[in-house]
């Protein structure tokens, strides 16, 4: 009789699971619409070119299932999937009447026709008009999304989000469609400008990305976060402005200084986000804290080149210091102008990501955690640039909860709340792992060596000549690490 009652039991619980994994597939099907087969809505793309080509509007194909499929040689031909939203993109001049001409045609189409603005941004965009049009869903046979994408200052094109329009879900539930069903607008999101070029592989010819393998890896990295321009207005609300002649001077010289290790780390295609002072002053003033004295940028070990170096000096930098090995705390310092750069190397470390210090005349080394966080894109002072998308956490995990508060005495190996004693590096490592340069490399002096062999290093620098055994005469700037 137990035995029975068991086995009845056991069926129950068995039949239960069943219906619950059921239920649960029925349930991810009607909030995720977009698991459905897609295919290229023919006849409504074509009207949608035509129209658009009449009016002077770009309009291209950037759907990622129609892009995937292409560059897979599938092509994208067949029926429509009526829930399914393409994407395409609009490059529409904002404040223009175009927008209005274009609804207007399209609506002459039979289009039904739903718009996304830029009503309640997370943060307001100083280059972005005030409710502006940021998305356009038609539909007839089936669906299409258009995302306009705005000219930015920093020279970039960006996208808004549909959670900036609260009124979205109910206009894409009047066309029968649902927000989880978009591959674009779930964030913001910017893009580097890029060609764009005509495809026969759809059933009617339509422009795309030239390069769309480049375009999907971009896609997957494009979320976008503006800095608080109220954050900012309540920080010097305050502390007040400081915009004497040489913060000013200053503040110019360390945007000159980022802009061109922008141009160094994207020819390498090496990811980088700002850091430490550099990224407290994006998210506390949206600007350069006058008083920081250098700028900061992180880079993931994983994304090193052994090209940084050389590259950095061929554009105008003089390495100050190299600090740590590639496989552990490694640390560069460059200077230009009279102003240096810290790029610090991030690794991971179970929960935690963390960068090293070195303190050169000790060999101390130093640990700083910081929990996992994830990059987007930002505009700071007219550049696109990376910063954490967590900010606020790597700000306090940096800088503690009193991090709004400005700070002008601070110790590198003490007052950082993350900072973590990471015992000592080797005397007999010194030579290799603590590297200062106190010369100009582009100009041959004579000066005290670390290494001095047959060859003759100078502190990682390239060939010299042996003057005596204290002195070193630099023939060349090269590296020889």
């Amino acid at each position: 009789m137990r035995v029975r009652k068991k086995s009845a039991i056991h069926l129950c619980l068995a039949g239960g699971l069943v219906l619950l994994t059921v239920q649960l597939m029925l349930l991810g099907l009607l909030l995720y619409p977009q698991a459905q087969p897609r295919y290229f809505p023919a006849s409504d793309a074509s009207i949608l070119a035509n129209v658009s080509d009449r009016l002077g509007v770009r309009v291209f194909l950037v759907d990622p299932q129609s892009l995937q499929r292409v560059s897979a040689g599938r092509g994208d031909r067949g029926r429509t999937c009526v829930s399914c939203p393409h994407a395409f993109v609009a490059l529409l001049q904002a404040g223009s009447t175009i927008q209005e001409e274009f609804v207007y045609a399209m609506q002459e189409k039979n289009f039904h026709i739903a718009i996304i603005y830029n009503v309640k941004p997370r943060e307001l965009a100083s280059d972005i008009p005030s409710k502006a049009p940021i998305g356009y869903f038609l539909k007839r046979n089936a669906a299409i999304q258009l995302v306009v994408f705005y000219e930015r200052e920093g020279n970039y094109w960006w996208h808004g989000s549909i959670n900036s329009d609260p009124d979205a879900p109910v206009k894409l539930r009047e066309l029968g469609l649902s927000i989880y069903s978009l591959d674009f607008m779930r964030n913001e999101g910017a893009y580097e400008k890029f060609e764009i070029t005509l495809s026969h592989d759809f059933q009617v010819p339509m422009n795309v990305p030239k390069d769309s393998v480049q375009f999907l890896r971009e896609k997957s990295n494009s979320r976008f976060i503006e800095c608080s321009v109220a954050r900012m207005n309540e920080f010097y609300r305050i502390y007040g402005k400081n915009v004497t002649q040489e913060t000013m001077k200053f503040s110019h010289r360390a945007w000159k200084l980022l802009s061109r290790a922008k141009t160094v780390l994207d020819k390498l295609n090496v990811r980088f986000w700002l850091s430490s002072g550099t990224c407290l002053g994006y998210y506390r003033q949206c600007g350069i804290i006058p008083y920081s004295k250098d700028v900061d940028i992180g880079i993931f070990i994983t994304d090193f080149s052994e090209n940084i170096l050389p590259e950095f000096v061929a554009h105008g930098f003089s390495l100050k210091h190299w600090f740590g090995k590639i496989n552990d705390s490694l640390e560069m310092s460059f200077m230009s102008n009279g102003i240096k750069l810290d790029i610090f190397f991030f690794y991971e470390d179970g929960p935690w990501l963390w960068n090293g210090g070195t303190q050169a005349k000790s060999g101390r080394k130093f640990r700083y955690l910081f929990p996992r966080f994830t990059l987007c894109w930002t505009e700071f002072l007219e550049l696109k640039v990376r910063v954490p998308c967590e900010t606020k956490a790597y700000i306090e995990a940096n800088y503690g909860p009193d991090w709004f508060t400005p700070v002008t005495q601070w110790d590198w190996k003490s007052s950082p709340p993350n900072v973590r004693e990471n015992g000592r590096w080797p005397e007999h490592e010194w030579p290799h792992v603590i590297r200062v340069i106190t010369f100009d490399p582009h100009t041959p002096s004579c000066v005290k060596p670390n290494i001095v062999d047959s060859t003759v290093i100078v502190n990682g620098y390239g060939k010299a000549e042996l003057v005596h055994e204290n002195c070193v005469k630099v023939e060349r700037a090269g590296f020889y690490l």
